[in-house]
């Protein structure tokens, strides 16, 4: 895909990908059981974690920033995208579920502190919709056990069969227990922020497993 028409600094930015969720992905790996599923494409090429309805599948501008190559893109070329990137991770998710049977899908992503001009306060949110029991277990943790942070429950965003794909596809329509994780990107900027939020959400999932 090349640079989509875009100056490298801006695939340094937000706009481009989660920045410190794959870092903060494979700390948290050392220390549960289960398997990582991560996409390596820009989200700029297309947005794996949207569902094909969504307005910002493969989005033209992000954060005030304009992405020629995805201007007038025809349905045959997004089509094209569909199925060389986003089906693939898909089914590769799919089909880790169906092996291994997990007890919990935990879906792992970053968030800007200021989008669009205006600041979020919180330092990560725990998101879900129909099926919010794992979401509010993180909030207690969190509570519990990092009272000095702000967390928030479906924030910076919301979850809903639009907006998002892993959720609704593998967590809802399986049964299986779920929560989106949103950390704010300045809370993982070096080893020591990785290392400190791969601890507090492999506690909260152990809290979850624990659960009565």
């Amino acid at each position: 895909m090349g640079d989509l028409g875009i100056p490298a600094a801006e695939m340094d930015r937000h706009i481009a990908w989660d920045i410190g969720a794959m870092a903060l992905s494979l700390a948290l790996m050392k220390r549960v059981s289960g398997r990582l599923v991560a996409q390596h494409y820009s989200r700029l090429v297309i947005d794996c974690n949207r569902g094909p309805q969504s307005p910002d599948l493969v989005p033209s501008i992000s954060d005030g920033t304009h992405i020629p190559a995805n201007t007038a893109l025809s349905a045959p070329d997004i089509d094209a995208r569909m199925a060389a990137i986003h089906a693939p991770f898909h089914a590769r998710i799919a089909g880790e579920i169906q092996q291994l049977r997990p007890a919990l899908l935990v879906s792992i992503h970053s968030f800007t502190p200021v989008m669009t001009g205006v600041a979020r306060p919180m330092h990560a949110g725990f998101l879900s919709n129909r099926m919010p029991a794992v979401s509010d277990c993180f909030m207690a943790s969190f509570g519990r056990h990092a009272p000095d942070l702000v967390v928030a429950q479906n924030a910076p965003y919301e979850v809903d069969d639009i907006s998002d794909f892993t959720v609704p596809v593998h967590g809802e329509a399986n049964g299986l227990p779920h929560v989106l994780v949103e950390v704010r990107n300045d809370q993982l900027q070096d080893e020591q922020g990785i290392e400190r939020w791969a601890d507090l959400l492999a506690r909260a999932i152990d809290d979850v497993e624990t659960s009565p």
